[in-house]
């Protein structure tokens, strides 16, 4: 059943690094783009792991953006060897890199006399590309296209798209939660109901077997004025009547 939330602005995210795919690092950009994005408006449709090859960074870049309205990108952007996202990304489009005069500027301010000229890398963009400015850092976040092209740091990932994302902002999407001690089978037929008789609201269910407070955990998202908190009394509603054990609403 389709909800509201269909046709909100999308988004794809590639996660790019051998390190993530070994083992070695584990990402938390994903989860945190996928919840700030959320109460954005934005939906997070897809996230993409691959590793630092030249050619695959570009086709699947280039395929995101086809297909959603925004692509993020984390990790690969710096001065060492593996640092291709940027050469990856404009290969793929047909783009030539260039060395950008106000990154060059940013780099020199900022390193002064420890500059080499790897550090100069990181003034490199594929051609076309937009500098957005970051407040507190640097140098500005690149923007090429329809793509945000990050850096793999947390932290780094983190201020520059908290500093960024009021240009992704559209209609908030709203979250309510449920929290039951029951079986998923025994409340199925309550909220396969709640979702037909609403279904510009999302609701998911999601068991846990490691807690002791719930067992089950029921989502319901809608944008503001969709009818959310109507589904949500109505759930609660048919909950109550199967004498569901009801531990928390939020």
């Amino acid at each position: 059943m389709p909800s509201s939330l269909d046709h909100a602005p999308t988004a794809g995210l590639v996660v790019i690094g051998n390190e993530i795919l070994s083992g070695k690092t584990a990402d938390s950009n994903a989860p945190y783009l996928a919840k700030e994005l959320r109460f954005l408006g934005v939906v997070l449709a897809r996230i993409l792991t691959i590793p630092d090859e030249f050619g695959l960074i570009g086709r699947c870049v280039r395929d995101f953006a086809s297909e959603f309205t925004w692509v993020f990108t984390s990790g690969g952007v710096g001065p060492t060897h593996d640092d291709i996202t940027i050469a990856a990304i404009a290969a793929g489009f047909g783009v030539p890199v260039v060395s950008d005069a106000r990154l060059q500027a940013a780099l020199r301010g900022h390193y002064q006399g420890r500059l080499t000229e790897d550090h100069l890398q990181m003034a490199k963009v594929p051609q076309g590309s937009e500098l957005i400015d970051v407040p507190g850092l640097a140098y500005p976040q690149v923007q090429f296209r329809n793509v945000i092209i990050l850096p793999g740091v947390p932290e780094l990932f983190r201020t520059k798209f908290s500093a960024i994302k009021a240009r992704f902002a559209g209609r908030p999407i709203r979250l309510r939660e449920v929290f039951l001690r029951a079986d998923e089978g025994t409340v199925a037929g309550a909220l396969r109901k709640t979702a037909d008789e609403f279904p510009a609201v999302l609701i998911g269910s999601y068991p846990s077997f490691r807690r002791e407070e719930y067992s089950v955990k029921v989502t319901l998202e809608a944008y503001e004025n969709d009818g959310l908190d109507k589904a949500a009394a109505a759930l609660e509603a048919r909950l109550k009547d199967m004498n569901a054990q009801i531990v928390r609403v939020s």
